[in-house]
């Protein structure tokens, strides 16, 4: 690679240069392969800030993925929620969904298990998942 890049580069400057002096153009070709040199080190720093810009994102995306899998899950609100919603609680299914739905408004959560719209086992597994508002 640095083969070619010196290559190329003494290739354009002899194109231009052939009434010129040896050392007149070797001279050139230095300062061309240096200005270069600083050049790439300088993109090299740019590219190492990037990358730990870009690594430091997504880290910052996994651990708020993390923490949104972990969070507790909102209670559902059963004068509101529509029965796909109502399903995601334990134990119900579109039938018991059906219940809540056709039972409401609600007061208070305890009506759903005295209402008798569910049993007092499927009351005792969602009491604690979902609020009345």
């Amino acid at each position: 690679m640095r083969f070619l890049f010196a290559l190329s580069i003494a290739g354009l400057l002899l194109c231009g240069c052939s009434q010129q002096d040896t050392a007149k153009t070797r001279q050139e070709a230095q300062q061309a392969t240096e200005k270069i040199k600083q050049e790439s080190k300088v993109a090299a720093v740019e590219i190492k800030k990037g990358a730990k810009e870009a690594a430091a994102q997504t880290k910052a995306a996994v651990q708020g993925i993390q923490d949104g899998l972990h969070s507790p899950d909102k209670p559902v609100n059963i004068n509101s929620a529509s029965k796909s919603e109502l399903q995601t609680l334990p134990g119900v299914d579109e039938e018991t969904a059906s219940r809540i739905v056709n039972g409401r408004p609600y007061h208070t959560r305890d009506e759903v298990g005295t209402k008798g719209v569910v049993s007092p086992e499927e009351f005792s597994a969602i009491k604690d998942k979902i609020v009345v508002k």
